[in-house]
Parts: structure tokens; sequence; C-alpha cells
């Protein structure tokens, strides 16, 4: 019975990444018929769809994105050996992507890391903690800093640090004069809450619903700027982690306690990765430098 190939794998990923043959094939640098061919052959091979058309457009069948994952952690590892083969003394070449649902927290550790390896690129991608677990489990990117109130099984983690859960709003708010908020306080207040795939929103919502307290979300949001300009547009009170969101003229920023909320920092990789020689050194450096976290707030 035919193996699948190596070449079959990259148009593959390159096809799955992409979503054109024609982006696959400049990707690969190869002819768009030998993708085409590359990939129907993979098909053939397979008791499952791979892909599903749509005019010019090409997106992975949902039956397949586990196949696609294991092609695409397979790849990361034969890149590895490449690397260990022709670069055996230093990081001089290669990339690495690393996700982040909190720019601030994580920037510490990207510029050290770019100042120590300037030889590798360096991709990121920010979204909420819950989507960016699911693009490294299905090999999309390396690495992610995400929150979560306990370590997932399926990573390899390190925990950077943790941090309480914030609220924040339209400075001049009433509610936000008294300098600390308890949960009782949000009943049935505006919220701004970020999409279902946040960690900070789940361990809010779960708390409230343990104690019968009604969040009010009005505005759902999914990137950072969004919810800082609702809020200070006074639409309604937004959450974040501390140091996430540092106060200024526009807005203040308040810890909530009764109960005090914390959620942890991670970065996560997939167990099969985490000694590939980029993903280590990303670690290391973050070891070194995850409590270099400005706009922390005091205690209350």
């Amino acid at each position: 019975m035919p193996s699948v190939t190596l070449a079959q794998m990259k148009a593959v990923e390159a096809l799955a990444r992409t979503g054109k043959f024609s982006r696959a094939a400049e990707d690969l640098g190869i002819s768009q018929p030998s993708v085409s061919t590359q990939i129907q052959s993979f098909e053939e091979l397979c008791r499952t769809r791979v892909f599903i058309r749509d005019g010019h457009n090409v997106s992975v069948a949902p039956s397949a994105v586990d196949l696609i994952a294991k092609i695409r952690i397979a790849l990361k590892c034969l890149n590895e050996v490449d690397r260990a083969i022709t670069d055996t003394t230093s990081l001089n070449s290669g990339t690495i992507s690393i996700g982040f649902s909190a720019h601030r927290l994580i920037m510490p550790v990207l510029t050290a890391f770019v100042r120590e390896y300037p030889s590798l690129r360096l991709t990121t991608r920010g979204g909420p903690s819950l989507d960016l677990a699911g693009a490294v489990l299905r090999g999309e990117i390396d690495v992610a800093a995400i929150s979560q109130v306990a370590p997932d099984s399926r990573f390899s983690s390190l925990r950077l640090h943790e941090s309480r859960v914030a609220i924040y709003g339209r400075r001049g708010d009433p509610m936000l004069a008294k300098g600390r908020l308890t949960l009782g306080d949000l009943d049935g207040r505006d919220m701004v809450l970020w999409n279902k795939a946040s960690g900070t929103r789940t361990l809010l919502e779960d708390a409230a619903n343990k104690r019968g307290i009604r969040l009010k979300p009005v505005l759902e949001v999914a990137t950072l700027d969004v919810a800082y300009a609702a809020a200070a547009a006074g639409i309604g009170l937004a959450i974040s982690i501390e140091g996430e969101v540092p106060p200024d003229d526009h807005i203040e920023v308040v810890p909530l306690v009764e109960p005090e909320l914390a959620i942890g920092h991670y970065l996560v990789t997939l167990p099969e990765c985490r000694d590939h020689a980029a993903i280590q050194a990303f670690f290391d450096v973050a070891k070194e430098h995850a409590r270099e976290v400005d706009g922390g707030m005091p205690s209350s």
C-alpha cells in the first residue's frame, strides 16, 4: 500500500494554511499543477475528506482537522532535524510563531528574545486564550502565552505569573471612584466582555453564576483596542487582568475583590515540540524575563 510522502505533506500543509492552490504553489516554490498532483495523491490515500472546494478557495474539512494538525507537527519535527544538522551551535536561522492574549504581559519576553536571537524570524498572533490554545493544538503556532485557571495537561506549560482580575471603565464613573469593586457591584451593570473564547471572561462568569449574580453584556468584543474604546466611551465596564490595561486620562482601573479572582498566565506548547531549539530558547528567555511586567495594581 502506498505511503504518504514528504512532498504530499508539504503540499497539504501549504494548502491548508493559504487556502488557495496558487498561494500554496508560490509558498512551496513549485508549479500549481504540481501542488494539485500532490493533493490528489494524498486524498486518494485518505479515507476521509480532506479539503472543501468553493470556487478558487479551499478550506480544511472538519473531519480532517486532526489529520492536518498531525501533519503540521510532523513537519515541525522534520524541520528541527534539518536545523540540528545544519545549525548545531547556535540559532542562526529559522522561524518561531508566538500567540498571546495580553500583549503588555508578554512584551518584555518578546523584546528580550528578539535581542538575544536576531537571526530568527518571529511571527506573532493575538487573540483570546481559548482560540490560541486551539491554534497550538492544531499546529498553527508554536507557542502561546494565555490565561488559564490551571495548567492544561495537553500542553507543556510554564507559569509566567498570576494576575488578579480588574475592572475598568470611563474615568469619572462613580462606581469606579470607590477604588475597588465586588462581584456583587457588577450585578445588572452594563458590561463590555470579551468573546467566550476568553479565559478571563470564563473565570468571571463561572464565579458570577455560582453566586447568582447576573452579568449584563451589552457589547462583546474580540480585540483589546475595541474593549478599551468601548469602556472609555462609557458603553459599559470592561474586564482585564492586572497589568493588561493601565489607567490613563480616559479610563480608571480598579481591582475586583470579594471574591478576589486570579488567573494564571502560562506559556504553552505541544509536548512533542518542547525540546525544539527555538521553542526551548523562548521558554528559557521567558523564565528570565517573565516578571518584568509593567502596570500592575497595588494592593487595596
